[in-house]
């Protein structure tokens, strides 16, 4: 797990259903999280982090949010340690001003690490870097279309849609309402379709406002809109010899605009990954490379970093 932590953005994936497999019989609970920690590797994993990080990832009541909660912070300390080279307990996860999970260094001249985490599904990810100045924001989301397309069928395309427009500005939502594919479709595909471009839009804005350090609160998210918003194509649907397992295609050709505005001086990439996964990084410094992500295994990549503590 190699960081050029100087020069480049760091990104993992860490999958958490293989590194924690589910248990059928523990159904949602307020005591779910307690009984699926009883676990070997769950016990092994919750004993890296502070009592009160513990206790947060026992309290869910659907045993998926611990997994999530448990690997986001298990990343957290892992790129802290890492970057800044500090022991694993002195990997002390902060917030800023905004809420943000941050790393403070005990002096000015010590190493920075900035980061930004999100998971959906069953996919924790992280960008990191070292430099000063940065600000970076990641967001994922799987894409559950049977869930999604029966909304659809009954309310509508543009009625659906509209339920957003609060977070969408009105070119967006009429960017995305009329968008049609340039292939001919089959009425189930075109829509499918359609929610990938739909949600390749929500991970764009949403990896720009945690950037931001706003969130989805951000008062100006009417006024901020993304163009030539392309859709990378998933790994399984590329031609042979392009796709990389499971990474799908990457589109950064994506224009950021304000008030009416061009806003420049933003690296923005969305990368496809799997058939049903969006990934979008964002970072304030348009020069600063942004390195492949890395599907991290817990046993070899993240657990002897913590060493012994």
């Amino acid at each position: 797990m190699a960081i050029d932590e100087l020069t480049k953005v760091f990104r993992w994936i860490l999958d958490v259903e293989p590194e924690w497999p589910s248990h059928e019989d523990i159904r949602p609970g307020k005591d779910a999280s307690l009984r699926w920690a009883q676990g070997e590797t769950v016990q092994r994993s919750l004993s890296l982090l502070p009592p009160d990080e513990r206790q947060r990832v026992l309290r869910f009541y659907h045993i998926r949010d611990a997994k999530l909660s448990l690997g986001s912070q298990l990343l957290k300390h892992c790129a802290i340690v890492r970057t800044c080279h500090v022991s694993w307990p002195e990997s002390i996860i902060a917030k800023d001003h905004n809420h943000k999970p941050c790393y403070i260094p005990a002096n000015d001249h010590d190493r920075q690490c900035e980061f930004n985490v999100s998971h959906h599904g069953s996919l924790v990810v992280l960008a990191g870097c070292s430099q000063k100045d940065v600000q970076l924001g990641v967001d994922v989301v799987q894409i559950d279309v049977a869930k999604d397309v029966p909304k659809v069928r009954q309310e509508g395309w543009q009625s659906w849609v509209n339920t957003f427009e609060a977070v969408f500005s009105a070119r967006e939502v009429q960017d995305i309402v009329s968008w049609e594919p340039v292939d001919s479709l089959s009425e189930e595909d075109t829509l499918q379709a359609k929610i990938r471009l739909f949600y390749a839009h929500w991970c764009l804005k949403e990896a720009y406002v945690k950037m931001t350090g706003e969130a989805l609160m951000a008062p100006w998210l009417q006024d901020m809109d993304f163009r030539n918003v392309q859709v990378p194509r998933a790994a399984s649907t590329l031609p042979i010899g392009q796709s990389n397992d499971d990474w799908g295609e990457i589109v950064s050709d994506i224009e950021i605009w304000r008030s009416g505005k061009r806003v420049r001086g933003v690296r923005l990439e969305l990368q496809a990954f799997r058939d049903d996964y969006l990934i979008g990084t964002a970072a304030s410094k348009l020069e600063l490379p942004f390195s492949p992500y890395q599907l991290l295994d817990l046993e070899r990549d993240v657990l002897p970093v913590a060493g012994s503590i």
